[in-house]
């Protein structure tokens, strides 16, 4: 081995486990290229060990009670991380530093011990802070409190962190941890950008999601969409993620004329990655529309880096650490709030723009600079040492 052994242990699937696996994985480039030895241990189902993109992956075979209610799965997840303690156990190579992604209380209760006693470094990869949904959640609910539990007290005593934003940096930083900033980076070489392009009569933007995603204001979206249409301004939302019957369920567009809808409304559905990506780069911008609480600021939209490097410009508001990234007019449209006014407003304004292939080369640029996986190895070497 040319350097430590690392692995990184995450308690969902890999590689296909959305935001969350390629988060891992571009880590998991930067550890490869400050020239460690890299592997992840995934709580899904599958075959022991398989090979990613020159990564082992092995499967320890946790998450069996996805099926199952919502609240008895919670109860169950109080189990979490046994069967990684046991594969950790059947090792014949110890890792010198585990980074765990998620798990929290579960995970980090079982995992310190085993740690401590094979002294082996403890690192948390911190990319969120759930908000409960309502104050019983806040002050009942098993799981908030877990991860209430693992955030403020369990966090501050591994052995290092990465977070994903200065949110979480001015947290954690007063205590004695040591630290590293990484936002969600990719492999910029990886990734074909669209960096010129033809105006065309309407202005198409897109938005990827799911329905599960609540910190979104889609409906703010869809509204200013339609408002703006209304008002003669040619503009087209495209929606990964969500069918037009999801939009018509959930309510989004409750009071809206679906005639008129269905004309600059295009939802596909579930879609892979791939094809999800592609509509993103097919569009004159993406649209990440976020209100300032504390999941959002805590967080850093994946969606956001991979606009970017796909060449396509953002139209959002300030929130977590975008304010850093995202230049009005040069690499997108900056809203000045998280109202369905200043996105009409913003919206307009791409409507009125003339030359778009430069916002889209500043893109680009923007995640060759900041968003590189390979920018961030020196971080997590010096944290890992």
């Amino acid at each position: 081995m040319s350097k430590k052994f690392v692995l990184y242990i995450a308690p969902f699937s890999f590689p296909n486990g959305g935001a969350a696996a390629r988060r891992i994985y571009g880590n998991c480039v930067s550890l490869k290229a400050a020239g460690y030895d890299v592997a992840v241990a995934s709580a899904q189902i599958g075959e022991y060990k398989t090979r990613y993109n020159d990564i082992d992956v092995y499967s320890f075979n946790e998450r069996r009670f996805e099926s199952l209610p919502r609240y008895l799965k919670h109860f169950l997840y109080f189990n979490a991380g046994a069967k990684a303690i046991q594969f950790l156990d059947g090792l014949d190579i110890k890792p010198s530093a585990i980074i765990l992604y998620s798990g929290y209380s579960p995970y980090l209760l079982k995992l310190k011990g085993w740690c401590y006693k094979h002294k082996v470094k403890l690192i948390f990869d911190a990319v969120e802070w759930y908000d409960p949904p309502n104050l019983f959640a806040k002050f009942f609910s098993p799981y908030y409190l877990n991860i209430e539990l693992a955030m403020r007290f369990l966090l501050p005593k591994c052995d290092g962190l990465i977070v994903i934003s200065c949110y979480l940096e001015k947290y954690y930083e007063s205590g004695k941890i040591d630290l590293a900033v990484i936002p969600p980076t990719l492999d910029t070489s990886s990734v074909v950008p669209r960096l010129d392009g033809d105006k065309t009569e309407y202005v198409k933007v897109c938005y990827a999601g799911s329905l599960g995603i609540k910190k979104d204001f889609l409906a703010d979206i869809i509204k200013a969409i339609y408002q703006i249409n209304q008002d003669g301004v040619k503009v087209q939302l495209h929606i990964a993620g969500l069918s037009f019957s999801d939009l018509q369920n959930k309510g989004f567009l409750q009071g809206l004329n679906l005639i008129k809808v269905k004309h600059i409304i295009h939802a596909y559905g579930m879609l892979s990655h791939n094809d999800s990506l592609e509509l993103v780069r097919s569009s004159d911008f993406s649209i990440v529309f976020r209100p300032p609480f504390r999941n959002v600021q805590a967080g850093f939209p994946t969606k956001f880096v991979e606009s970017m490097s796909l060449g396509t410009p953002v139209i959002g508001n300030y929130f977590s650490d975008l304010e850093s990234y995202l230049v009005d007019g040069a690499n997108g449209i900056v809203c000045d709030d998280y109202t369905i006014e200043s996105l009409k407003s913003a919206l307009l304004r791409s409507s009125k723009l003339e030359d778009l292939n430069t916002l889209r080369r500043n893109a680009r640029l923007t995640a060759e600079k900041h968003f590189d996986c390979l920018k961030y190895s020196s971080q997590l070497e010096n944290l890992l040492n």
